[in-house]
């Protein structure tokens, strides 16, 4: 008898431990679109004062709490936006890219979210000497950003970032055309003169491009092609600095040539030799 009456007190107790969690239960459960809508208006406050730490912090965590309330479109443009007046721009760049895959017809901040996408990319290339693939992706996000809004106040301001990140390209290639002429490889030299010639137009010096590559024609005995280069600086003045350098390359032209023919004219001489019976 004592052990059925201790498990009735027993059970009783736990009845009267769970009755709070009952009440809970029976009770109307929270507003989440009310409670999402101050905390919303809370952070959103702080971020038109500036208080940008505060706002990306609040945000981060309201977009996974709140997904699917009212404000979240509005919340994520400006998650991304504190990181951007950060200048935190590997965070801001990352945050517009998942703005714009959830939202990718957004009225409000499509132009925008781009726009600072770009920009964030731009602001993270390196220097001429290190690598440039970041340069690249910056390039590609301005020309979509152009593409896509031709008619936007912001046009020539992509316009002239695409030039700046060119010049960079250009700079970068510079460098590794120079490089290979210090390496005594005049043909990988040459290449990369003439892809700076058809690639960059007048965002490179090209004469001075040309006259290297009329010396890596020299270099690699390919004289015609060198000569036909030369050719094109017949009309430089005669106080453009520029006709110096020109006569240098004209005379290692001229030197190499009279060194090629006598080679040519010392290896007939063996030739014929060799092909002189001998006397018995």
């Amino acid at each position: 008898m004592t052990f059925k009456f201790s498990l009735s007190r027993g059970a009783l107790l736990v009845a009267l431990g769970a009755a709070p969690l009952l009440v809970q239960c029976s009770s109307k459960p929270k507003d989440l679109k009310g409670d999402c809508r101050e905390r919303f208006e809370k952070i959103h406050a702080r971020y038109e004062k500036g208080k940008y730490t505060y706002a990306k912090e609040g945000y981060g965590d309201f977009i996974v709490t709140c997904t699917g309330t009212e404000n979240v479109e509005q919340a994520h443009f400006e998650l991304a936006s504190s990181h951007f007046s950060l200048k935190e721009w590997m965070e801001a760049e990352e945050e517009f890219g998942a703005f714009l895959r959830d939202y990718p017809n957004s009225r409000r901040y499509a132009e925008t979210a781009r726009w600072r996408m770009a920009w964030s990319m731009g602001q993270q290339v390196e220097i001429p000497q290190r690598d440039q693939s970041k340069t690249v992706e910056a390039i590609r996000e301005f020309e979509t950003y152009a593409a896509e809004f031709p008619d936007s106040p912001r046009a020539d301001s992509a316009q002239a970032e695409l030039t700046r990140l060119s010049q960079l390209l250009a700079d970068r290639d510079m460098l590794i055309a120079r490089l290979y002429r210090r390496m005594d490889e005049p043909l990988a030299a040459a290449i990369y003169y003439k892809h700076l010639l058809s690639e960059y137009g007048d965002r490179v010096p090209r004469r001075e491009i040309n006259l290297n590559l009329a010396e890596t024609y020299i270099e690699l005995k390919q004289f015609l092609e060198a000569e036909n280069i030369l050719v094109q600086f017949d009309g430089v003045a005669q106080d453009d600095p520029f006709l110096e350098k020109l006569a240098k390359v004209r005379q290692k032209l001229a030197k190499a040539r009279a060194k090629h023919e006598k080679e040519k004219q010392a290896e007939k001489r063996e030739e014929l030799k060799r092909a002189k019976p001998s006397p018995l």
